[in-house]
C-alpha cells in the first residue's frame, strides 16, 4: 500500500520513492527543460495511460498495461516517449519480453504487474504534483497512432477550444526565483519537479494567509467567520 505522507517527505528532500523495489524519482526542472517540456508532459501522458478516460475504450477488456505494451510495441514515438521517461522517472531502461507466448513490461529487472502499473502512475502523479483533475476530462494522446485512434472514437469533442492560458512553466519560474527570498534564478533548475511546484504552492497559500491576516487587521474580514488554523501558511497542499 501507498504511505502518501511518506512519499511526500521523501519527494520534498528530492529522494526517490520505492515501490516493490521499484525506485520512481522526480527529475530536476533543468533536466526536463532539456529535453522540452512539451515533450516531458507527452511522457507523463504516456506512462499515465488510462482507459477509463476514454469513451469505449474503458468497456474493453483488454488492462491499462495490455494498451501500453501495445503502443510500445507498434509505435515508435510512444516507446521512445516510454524509454525516455524510464530514464527520467527510473533511471532504468524499459524492455518487452515474451514469456509463455504474451509480452511482459520490465522496468530494469523489474516484471510490471498491472497492479504495480497503478501503484506506479499514482506514484508519478505524486511525484509530478499532477493532480487527478487534470487529466479525467479528455486523454492527451501521446503519439500519432493513440491520436488517430482516439479521434475517431471521440469525434468533434477533440476539437473542443482550449482555454486560454494565464501562466506557462517560464512564468512560473521566473515568478518565484523572484518572488523567493532562497532561491535564485540561477540555481531554481536544480529542484526537482516535486519540490519546485511544492515551493510554488507554498508561496501562494502565504500570500492567501498573509492576505487574511492583513484584512482582519484593517477590519475587513470578520475572524469569526473564517478558521485561522485551516488558512495557516503551514496547512497541508492537497
Amino acid at each position: 500500500m501507498i504511505n502518501i505522507d511518506e512519499m511526500n517527505l521523501k519527494l520534498l528532500l528530492s529522494l526517490p520513492i520505492d515501490i516493490d523495489g521499484l525506485k520512481i524519482y522526480s527529475p530536476s526542472l533543468k533536466s526536463v527543460i532539456a529535453i522540452g517540456y512539451e515533450n516531458y508532459n507527452r511522457i507523463l501522458s504516456s506512462w499515465l495511460f488510462d482507459k477509463n478516460k476514454v469513451p469505449d475504450l474503458e468497456k474493453m477488456e483488454q488492462s491499462n498495461l495490455n494498451f501500453i505494451i501495445y503502443f510500445y510495441e507498434k509505435d515508435p514515438d510512444f516507446r521512445n516517449h516510454i524509454n525516455t521517461g524510464s530514464k527520467l522517472l527510473f533511471k532504468e531502461e524499459v524492455s518487452v519480453i515474451f514469456e509463455n507466448n504474451s509480452p511482459s513490461l520490465y522496468i530494469g529487472d523489474i516484471r510490471i504487474s498491472s497492479e504495480l502499473l497503478n501503484s506506479v502512475q499514482a506514484a508519478i502523479k505524486i511525484s509530478n504534483k499532477i493532480p487527478d483533475k487534470v487529466i479525467d476530462e479528455e486523454f492527451n494522446p501521446a503519439n500519432s497512432k493513440a491520436e488517430e485512434f482516439i479521434k475517431k472514437i471521440m469525434g468533434d469533442r477533440a476539437k473542443k477550444p482550449q482555454k486560454k492560458q494565464v501562466n506557462n512553466l517560464h512564468s512560473l519560474i521566473s515568478g518565484l526565483s523572484w518572488k523567493s527570498n532562497n532561491i535564485s534564478i540561477l540555481d531554481i533548475g536544480e529542484l526537482s519537479i516535486y519540490q519546485f511546484y511544492d515551493d510554488y504552492y507554498r508561496l501562494e497559500n502565504i500570500d492567501h494567509y498573509n492576505n487574511i491576516m492583513t484584512g482582519i487587521y484593517n477590519g475587513n474580514i470578520d475572524s469569526t467567520k473564517i478558521k485561522i488554523q485551516e488558512n495557516s501558511w503551514a496547512k497541508i497542499i492537497d
